[in-house]
């Protein structure tokens, strides 16, 4: 599969975002420096992972997810950077994902913009709906 088509096809589609056109670029470059790292993902996941089950909210993808990347933070160490667990891919099927022309280090540049506060929508009742 072509990862530069395959970009691009993501970039065109609903499946696009700020992170796909920032770190899908680095990590298809092979830098893969998200400035981000496998120890920072396994803390992060940790804290979802507790919280769910404090709450007691069956959580079945972010378990698999968490065990991937103790997996990946074994083989390659807490301070690899995170994109980096596709190595776990690549090794087991033998091939690189990597595209051409795609820079090492991520680009922000979009102009500065304010944020916005996020107001919850007011509630209609039953009886008016």
């Amino acid at each position: 599969m072509d990862m530069n088509t395959t970009y691009e096809a993501i970039r065109i589609s609903s499946g696009n975002s700020f992170v796909h056109e920032t770190e899908s670029q680095v990590i298809l470059n092979g830098s893969r420096d998200i400035s981000f790292t496998m120890g920072l993902v396994l803390k992060d996941l940790g804290l979802f992972d507790t919280l769910g089950k404090n709450l007691g909210v069956p959580l079945e993808l972010s378990p698999l997810v968490l065990q991937i990347f103790k997996d990946g933070a074994r083989r390659y160490g807490p301070g690899e950077w995170s994109p980096n667990i596709i190595k776990r891919f690549e090794e087991a099927c033998g091939v690189q994902v990597l595209g051409e022309g795609f820079p090492a280090q991520m680009a922000d540049d979009e102009p500065e913009a304010p944020g916005y506060e996020v107001l919850p929508r007011a509630r209609v009742s039953a009886s008016r709906a």
